[in-house]
């Protein structure tokens, strides 16, 4: 289910985002961010430093060293997310610790599933890619039909080793915010939104359309 929240442009959508935070999140909240240039976490959550979290999770990573350069998650830390749950206390969970590819995605799993049991709310601030792939879950990618939480896998991309939350992972959320911005992307926002495609194996993105989720969908587009 989705309400689409236009903006003016990327910069007021970090903005409308972080309105849509403060409605959503609270001390039992588990909130999964996303790396991508459509995310400004310094807008969103550190510079207004007043949201109440339970704890941050992150969506899914490009496999290497705790990290690494292309790490979604060194972009969290440059952004400031992991200086502001330490200083705010607040649980924090990253993907990378230094194991090997499959033994960091059991890991995960395995902390996932405790963080789902603890926190009744869970929402996640998601990107779409052009190929309509969230998080890492890819066209034709074994995490857009897993029975797990998380996966490990080779998928067809610049960065193809990935670990990411699966659909089924995804199904266990309460709310989405997804951020889309650009034209380039029309294509890709008319196709989530075309209730003629259903194929989520096909086209992962859609899931925010099927599922019953509540998903603001935050983007300049025009359609």
């Amino acid at each position: 289910m989705i309400d689409l929240v236009g903006v003016k442009n990327k910069d007021e959508g970090q903005v409308k985002a972080y309105d849509l935070l403060k409605k959503l999140v609270g001390k039992d909240t588990l909130l999964a961010l996303s790396g991508g240039t459509s995310m400004d976490y310094q807008t969103m959550v550190v510079r207004p430093a007043n949201l109440s979290i339970g704890a941050i999770c992150v969506v899914d990573e490009r496999f290497g060293e705790p990290f690494h350069k292309n790490s979604n998650e060194l972009l969290l830390k440059n952004q400031g997310i992991k200086s502001y749950a330490d200083e705010k206390c607040i649980e924090s969970h990253k993907i990378l610790k230094g194991k090997g590819f499959l033994e960091t995605a059991k890991i995960y799993e395995g902390e996932i599933e405790d963080l789902f049991k603890k926190f009744k709310k869970k929402v996640g601030i998601m990107g779409v890619g052009a190929n309509l792939h969230t998080a890492g879950i890819f066209p034709g990618s074994t995490a857009a039909h897993s029975p797990n939480y998380v996966t490990a896998e080779e998928v067809g991309d610049a960065f193809p080793k990935r670990i990411t939350l699966t659909l089924k992972a995804l199904g266990e959320f309460t709310n989405f915010i997804i951020m889309m911005f650009g034209q380039e992307k029309k294509e890709t926002l008319r196709r989530i939104l075309d209730v003629g495609e259903n194929d989520m194996q096909k086209y992962p993105a859609i899931f925010y359309r099927k599922t019953k989720i509540e998903s603001h969908l935050v983007t300049d587009i025009n359609l």
